[in-house]
């Protein structure tokens, strides 16, 4: 493809696509809006705020990777928003290494993410590329609070919690559903450990006196990211909306599969919990506002001789993964990939460095507490 737009924005039509598309506007950053259907796409445009000041393009294309590789040819970093990773990542994952471009996504879809590891690491990195899933609020604010728990010399245990408040998108609700039938891992002695199914608890949260109820949530990147730590030998990685009943209530269904459509076949399992999915969440969220939709990632290092506790205050977290992907991508197109190869968010551009641009834009603060 002919094109001066060296991102794309695949699945750009979505409410977390729309909101890539707007921070790479604010960037000025030129991109492609690819996605199945040119009208959808052009209409989400139009909803995008101060889109006609944006230097864009839109692109339809086809779910396959041919059809992928042609869309993205030319350009030199994918933002993959078409979830559930698991069932529609890979294919994409596959044009953009035809295609020779980096890779983000948002997903937090441990499964996804093993299979990225070990299926496609080297591929990427032995063309100079970067495969950085995650590039989102969840999981990538989680690991600013983690990593400066690491910093400490004395720490080699870290406990970690996302408390969002919100309502998960469409294909948000779809992905944390279907994840319901994978195993999800912590990380323990150095190794990955699966969590006992349907795996909930209260913890603690440093907004409110109320517990929050928590779940492993596919059980997130983090322990992936720090398996191989030369110091962090345990990690777990847990996610409590600060609407408790919400999470109960997600609690629940995960119960109800584990006792009724686990032994279905694996087409009518996914059938039915599209279903359950789709009845949860049908329609695009509201607007984020800053006054409500505050956000609490929590981590707690202990060693043998103390304990460090961080958290990042927070607001808006889909528009936070929308700053995330487009400082990313100016990243990428600017000064390169530091690192190639799979990589966290953190390892790729620098914990450090979003903390710089949280602060800049007014989400978030970083604060050590006692």
């Amino acid at each position: 493809m002919n094109s001066t737009k060296r991102v794309v924005v695949y699945g750009a039509n979505g409410y977390t696509g729309r909101l890539v598309c707007e921070f790479l506007r604010q960037f000025q950053i030129p991109f492609r809006a690819v996605g199945r259907n040119r009208q959808r796409l052009e209409e989400a445009m139009r909803l995008v705020p101060g889109i006609e000041t944006a230097d864009y393009e839109v692109v339809e294309a086809g779910h396959d990777v041919a059809a992928l590789a042609k869309a993205f040819a030319g350009a030199e970093v994918v933002c993959n928003i078409v979830g559930p990773f698991v069932r529609y990542g890979e294919t994409v994952v596959q044009a953009a290494l035809a295609a020779g471009c980096h890779y983000l996504d948002t997903t937090g879809e441990q499964p996804y993410m093993l299979k990225l590891r070990d299926e496609y690491g080297a591929q990427f990195a032995a063309k100079g590329l970067l495969l950085a899933p995650a590039t989102a609020y969840m999981h990538a604010m989680l690991e600013i609070a983690v990593d400066a728990c690491a910093e400490h010399p004395e720490i080699d245990s870290i406990e970690a919690t996302c408390i969002p408040t919100g309502t998960p998108t469409f294909g948000s609700t779809q992905t944390f559903i279907q994840m319901v039938r994978a195993k999800e891992y912590f990380l323990e002695a150095g190794k990955l450990s699966a969590w006992p199914p349907a795996f909930g608890i209260d913890v603690a949260s440093p907004h409110s006196l109320t517990p929050m109820f928590a779940l492993p949530w596919s059980g997130s990147p983090l322990p992936l990211w720090f398996q191989n730590h030369k110091r962090i030998r345990n990690l777990k990685s847990l996610t409590s909306f600060t609407n408790r009943e919400l999470m109960l209530g997600i609690h629940s269904i995960f119960k109800m599969y584990h006792e009724k459509l686990a032994q279905l076949p694996e087409a009518e399992q996914v059938a039915e919990l599209e279903k359950i999915g789709a009845g949860m969440q049908p329609g695009m969220p509201p607007r984020e506002n800053p006054l409500v939709h505050r956000c609490y990632d929590v981590a707690i290092g202990t060693g043998a001789m103390g304990s460090v506790r961080y958290v990042v205050y927070s607001h808006s977290p889909y528009q936070v993964t929308g700053l995330f992907q487009a400082y990313a991508c100016s990243l990428l197109l600017g000064e390169g990939p530091t690192a190639v190869g799979f990589r966290s968010p953190g390892q790729a551009f620098g914990t450090k460095n979003f903390m710089g641009l949280l602060e800049r834009f007014g989400y978030a603060r970083l604060v050590r507490e006692k």
